[in-house]
């Protein structure tokens, strides 16, 4: 059951950690017909949610702060000994804690970008949040599996393959969103100088993405 581990472990361990945002919209009502989550899955909502209140009111940092990692590599973050810049709710490039001078073009350019590393934590979440729910179904499955013998516990690992398939799956899916946050920094580099240093990302980091997710999936991560 290593796909059912990884997946379930990724997101349980990563997705927690998340950078999320001042639009980020509120986890959705469960169906009706929803199974209810267990302790896990209840405690990684509400992580999930004290997240999103403080990032609401915050920054984003994107010199230390929301970053893709895929296997342990960084994608795009090679800015650790660049003074720490962060994007404000409000479109405001903040360095060493200074607003760069901004046109209203620039500070649309910043909004844009932030929200697409918005959309990617929100992404990350998401397959998170399905992660845990695999976890939580392992959990209470294991013992019905052990009392329905050889078969019991094959139909049941098929089963679990078959979700964390899924779930990676969907993981991979975020590499599909690198091109378009690269794109934006690259215009970004070109129009503000001072955000220049800080658009790191490459068309390598993007091809390894792909490579790096094919087997073993993908989590947004922020330190």
């Amino acid at each position: 059951m290593n796909s059912i581990r990884h997946s379930a472990l990724a997101c349980l361990i990563a997705f927690p950690l998340l950078a999320c945002s001042n639009n980020a919209p509120p986890p959705a009502a469960p169906a009706d017909n929803a199974p209810a989550k267990g302790f896990i899955g209840k405690q990684v909502d509400k992580a999930f949610a004290k997240a999103r209140e403080e990032m609401a009111k915050g920054n984003i940092d994107i010199g230390n702060g929301p970053h893709v990692t895929i296997n342990g590599k960084d994608i795009g973050h090679n800015t650790k000994n660049l003074p720490k810049a962060e994007i404000t709710p409000q479109g405001d490039l903040l360095i060493a804690g200074k607003a760069a001078p901004l046109t209203a073009d620039q500070r649309q350019q910043l909004l844009a970008y932030r929200g697409q590393i918005i959309d990617i934590a929100e992404a990350g979440m998401a397959i998170g949040s399905q992660g845990v729910g695999l976890a939580d179904k392992a959990l209470s499955g294991v013992a019905g599996a052990i009392f329905g013998g050889e078969k019991g516990a094959k139909e049941f690992e098929a089963k679990m393959e078959a979700e964390g398939e899924k779930i990676e799956a969907e993981a991979r899916k975020l590499c599909t969103r690198l091109p378009a946050m690269m794109a934006s920094q690259q215009a970004l580099a070109t129009t503000l100088p001072a955000f220049k240093p800080y658009a790191s990302m490459t068309q390598a980091d993007i091809d390894d993405c792909y490579k790096d997710s094919k087997d073993k999936g993908a989590a947004v991560m922020s330190q």
